[in-house]
C-alpha cells in the first residue's frame, strides 16, 4: 500500500451543498470522481431538548474510482484524510466520511443512463 497523499480538485454543482471532486494520487493521476454532500446537524435551538447530539460528517458518493477489494481500505483512508482536511474549518470540524458506492444495476436502470449519466 502507498502512503502518498491524495490531492483534491473541488467544484460546486448546481445543487446547494453538493460538490464534485476529482481525486489524484501522488503521481497526479486521476483515481476517482466523487460527489460530496456535507451533513451538518441542526442548531441545538432547532431540535427538542432530548434529541441526541450528532457529529457533522461528509457523505461521499463514489461515482468512479480505481479501486478493488485489495485497496479499498487504503483508498477510503487516504480519501477521507484529503476530504476532511479540505472541508473542515474553524467553524465546523467534520468527524468522518461515509462512503457510498452506487451499484451499476441501479445506474443502468435509470432512463437514458448510457447517453446522459446521473449528475
Amino acid at each position: 500500500m502507498s502512503s502518498g497523499a491524495y490531492t483534491l480538485r473541488l467544484a460546486r454543482t448546481l445543487y446547494n451543498e453538493v460538490y464534485r471532486a476529482m481525486l489524484y494520487n501522488e503521481n497526479q493521476q486521476p483515481i476517482a470522481k466523487l460527489r460530496i454532500v456535507p451533513n451538518i446537524p441542526l442548531d441545538r435551538s432547532q431540535v427538542p431538548e432530548d434529541a441526541p447530539v450528532v457529529p457533522a460528517f461528509l457523505l461521499v458518493i463514489v461515482d468512479d474510482a480505481d479501486i478493488n477489494k485489495d485497496n479499498l481500505i487504503d483508498f477510503e483512508e487516504r480519501a477521507s484524510y484529503a476530504l476532511l482536511k479540505r472541508f473542515s474549518t474553524e467553524v465546523i470540524s467534520f468527524q468522518h466520511c461515509q462512503f457510498y458506492y452506487p451499484s451499476p444495476a441501479f445506474i443502468f436502470e435509470q432512463p437514458d443512463a448510457v447517453n446522459n449519466p446521473v449528475m
